[in-house]
């Protein structure tokens, strides 16, 4: 898996950089530097990578919080609801306020150049 070799070759923690990409995605997204289609597309692919049998095997079945916050936050706006009036746009209603809201609550992660996360 090539998730697992980049883990290895930059001596990091899978888990911990698909959480990185995860936090990147909904920060770029916010700052409008990409839209909803192609953040949801990299989170569905990211989602995919964390149910995957390999990643569960050696990561006991647990998907790295960060990611499945803001893949939620992707997947709550790619339909329509039957209890939303008619014209709803999903992305707005649901999708921008939980990724506002997940930036307020981790306004204290950075990224350094070093591609290392703190928080």
């Amino acid at each position: 898996m090539l998730l697992k070799e980049v883990a290895i070759e930059l001596a990091r923690a899978a888990p911990d950089l698909l959480d990185e990409l995860s936090y990147v995605v909904a920060s770029r997204y916010s700052a409008n530097e990409i839209g909803f289609e192609e953040a949801d597309v990299v989170m569905n692919a990211l989602w995919a990578v964390c149910v995957s049998e390999e990643f569960w095997v050696d990561h006991d079945r647990t998907i790295p919080p960060i990611t499945n916050e803001v893949f939620l936050a992707f997947d709550a706006g790619e339909y329509y609801r039957e209890s939303d009036p008619l014209g709803t746009d999903p992305e707005v209603k649901y999708t921008k306020p939980l990724i506002d809201e997940f930036l307020a609550k981790h306004h204290h992660i950075t990224i350094d150049p070093n591609h290392e996360q703190t928080r």
